[in-house]
C-alpha cells in the first residue's frame, strides 16, 4: 500500500484509537498541502437533516453526516456538480467539495442535483502541517485508496478493515465495550 496522503485518499481509524472522536471512523482527505490536511468523516451520519438547517430545502430525506470535530456548527458539501456549484474544489476522479450554497439549494429545488451525488457534512476533520504524518507514524490510521465516488456510499469500517487485510478480522470484529462481573471495561 503506497504511504502517501493526496485529496482522495482514505484514513482509517485503527482500532482502539486513543481519540475517541475517531473511533471506527472513515475520513476522505480533501485537501492536503503544504499549509494541512482537510478530511470528511463520511460514515458517521448525525439525526439531522438538510431541511432542519437550510429552510429554502423541502426534502425530507437528507441526512446530514458528522464531518469531524471542527467547526461542527459549518455545514460543508461534497459532490459531483461542479458545472451547477460555482467556486469548487476538485478532489478527484470528479468529486469537488465547497461551493456555492445558493447554486446547491438551487440545483436541489429544481431536481438538477440528486441526492446520491451530493452528501452534507456538519464540521470536518483538520490537521496542522505534519500533524497527520505524525499520527500515522504512531499507528491511529490506514492509509488506503478507494473509488472517491464512494463518498456518499454506506462504508462499513469493519468490512473495510478485513477487505484491507485480514489480519484485522479480529480487531474489526472485536466488541467496543465489555461487561466482567457487575461493571463494564471500555475498550477504546
Amino acid at each position: 500500500m503506497k504511504n502517501s496522503i493526496e485529496p482522495g485518499t482514505i484514513l482509517i481509524s485503527k482500532p482502539f484509537i486513543e481519540d475517541e472522536r475517531f473511533d471506527k471512523t472513515i475520513i476522505l482527505v480533501v485537501e492536503h498541502n503544504k499549509n494541512g490536511t482537510i478530511g470528511f468523516i463520511i460514515n458517521k451520519k448525525t439525526t439531522i437533516e438538510l431541511h432542519e438547517i437550510l429552510k429554502d430545502i423541502k426534502l425530507h430525506n437528507i441526512k446530514i453526516k458528522n464531518g469531524g470535530p471542527v467547526e461542527k456548527n459549518t455545514l460543508f458539501v461534497l459532490h459531483t456538480y461542479p458545472d451547477l456549484i460555482h467556486n469548487s474544489q476538485k478532489i478527484k476522479d470528479g468529486v469537488f467539495w465547497g461551493g456555492d450554497i445558493e447554486d446547491v439549494i438551487k440545483g436541489l429545488q429544481n431536481n438538477e442535483i440528486r441526492s446520491k451525488q451530493i452528501a452534507f457534512f456538519m464540521g470536518y476533520c483538520g490537521w496542522e502541517p505534519h500533524q497527520l504524518q505524525a499520527e500515522i507514524y504512531d499507528g491511529s490510521w490506514i492509509i488506503h485508496k478507494i473509488e472517491t465516488s464512494r463518498f456518499n456510499d454506506t462504508i462499513n469500517w469493519s468490512e473495510l478493515l478485513i477487505e484491507i487485510d485480514e489480519e484485522y478480522k479480529v480487531w474489526a470484529t472485536a466488541p467496543t465495550t465489555c461487561k466482567i462481573g457487575g461493571g463494564e471495561i471500555h475498550l477504546n
